[in-house]
């Protein structure tokens, strides 16, 4: 699910509304280009058209739709300088709460990461869309316990918006067996660096994984563009 921990609505609504949104921009139901009606979007959700106004103007102000007045809503395209862009910002800042968590972790942080290893390398073994789904949501978790281990309120307000960001979790979606099995693999080396408190290991393996899934959102876009 999206992350909106950094989304103050409100109303509890205007939340369900940008988390369902956001998912269905991820997912690919809602895809670039797409007009999006507060009217059938509030229908859809069993909502009123306040909070889906509400979070749409939050979209707005992530670089996520664009609003026209008198049209509605459209889901952003994103380019390929602006993923290289985004995916440049993760892996510096990632990279950076790798290390400093590698310092800082303990142990009650190492054994919900190793629990949440062996429950996103069983979800992805039973393969599936839906076994996707839960993938996705226990990936970003094991990012968001790595930056819980820093303890730095600043480093987690600056990283969970781009965590939370439906590109991040749509290129998570696209992936094949090839790159799920490389990511596990990844997630591996980070929790035996964060184990040594090997905190320039866990900096660079962070960078690169960041990286591996930019060249799979990459790829993805180019396949469909053909």
């Amino acid at each position: 699910m999206t992350d909106a921990a950094d989304f103050q609505p409100e109303s509890s609504a205007a939340q369900r509304a940008y988390v369902a949104i956001a998912d269905r921009m991820a997912s690919g139901e809602l895809a670039p280009g797409a007009w999006l009606r507060e009217e059938s979007l509030a229908a859809s959700l069993g909502i009123s058209r306040t909070p889906v106004r509400e979070a749409l103007r939050k979209l707005n102000s992530e670089g996520l739709v664009r609003l026209e007045r008198n049209r509605g809503a459209q889901v952003v395209a994103w380019n390929r300088e602006q993923v290289l862009e985004i995916y440049g910002l993760r892996a510096v800042v990632e990279g950076y709460v790798a290390s400093i968590a590698a310092r800082k972790v303990g142990e009650e942080d190492l054994r919900k990461l190793a629990a949440n290893l062996a429950e996103y390398e069983r979800v992805i073994a039973v393969g599936g869309q839906g076994s996707i789904q839960q993938a996705a949501v226990l990936n970003n978790e094991f990012h968001s316990i790595i930056l819980d281990a820093t303890g730095n309120d600043s480093l987690r307000f600056l990283l969970t918006g781009v965590l939370g960001l439906p590109l991040v979790r749509r290129t998570f979606l696209r992936y094949t067996g090839r790159d799920l099995a490389r990511s596990i693999e990844h997630h591996r080396e980070l929790l035996e660096a964060f184990r040594r408190r090997d905190a320039d290991t866990a900096e660079m393996i962070m960078k690169v994984h960041i990286r591996t899934a930019q060249h799979a959102m990459l790829r993805q876009e180019e396949l469909q563009a053909d």
